[in-house]
């Protein structure tokens, strides 16, 4: 799964988050997106399946979100 959040809002002022290249959903804030897509990942994880957050930073070039490193005991 693949989860792509622009820098800038959508024309209604909303932030965007695409899985999958599907239709955006739309969040007041970046961060609310953020937390939305990390839900979502953390979702995917215990399930034992695959994820990529791809955040757009302010200069225009995309990167993976990597705040959600997995624990190791």
């Amino acid at each position: 799964m693949t989860f792509d959040l622009p820098h800038l809002p959508a024309a209604d002022g909303t932030y965007q988050l695409s899985i999958n290249e599907s239709a955006p959903l739309h969040f007041p804030t970046p961060g609310a997106a953020l937390s939305y897509a990390v839900k979502l990942a953390q979702q995917r994880e215990q399930q034992g399946l695959g994820y990529a957050i791809n955040v757009e930073g302010g200069d225009g070039k995309w990167r993976l979100f990597q705040g959600m490193m997995r624990r190791t005991a």
